[in-house]
């Protein structure tokens, strides 16, 4: 956020009209203390973000097969449903036609 001095000195003056000038020193400094724990948590919480993140590609750099054989096998089952149900279609077809075809010709 981007304050111009005009709306700094309107919010100076808000606060000292609605607090008073015995708290506003008060309530400035727990403000002050409220934005550094801020600050500091936010601080962690992105170096832990980013300490993950770097352990994750260290392991995806030591073992590059890991991700690829995962991948192999999801694609080998899906051949397989895939070869599965090409399978039962043509079977079924097969009866189908079986069925169509005049007993005299069958062969």
């Amino acid at each position: 956020m981007n304050f111009s001095f005009a709306e700094i000195v309107f919010l100076m003056l808000l606060a000292l009209i609605l607090f008073g000038p015995r708290r506003l020193p008060e309530i400035a400094r727990s403000w002050g203390k409220f934005m550094a724990e801020f600050k500091r948590a936010s601080g962690n919480f992105q170096t832990q973000i980013h300490e993950e993140i770097r352990k994750l590609e260290i392991e995806e750099a030591a073992d590059p097969n890991k991700h690829v054989s995962s991948v192999t096998s999801e694609l080998d089952k899906a051949v397989n449903q895939a070869d599965v149900s090409l399978n039962s279609a043509l079977n079924r077809l097969t009866e189908r036609i079986k069925g169509s075809v005049p007993q005299d010709y069958d062969a």
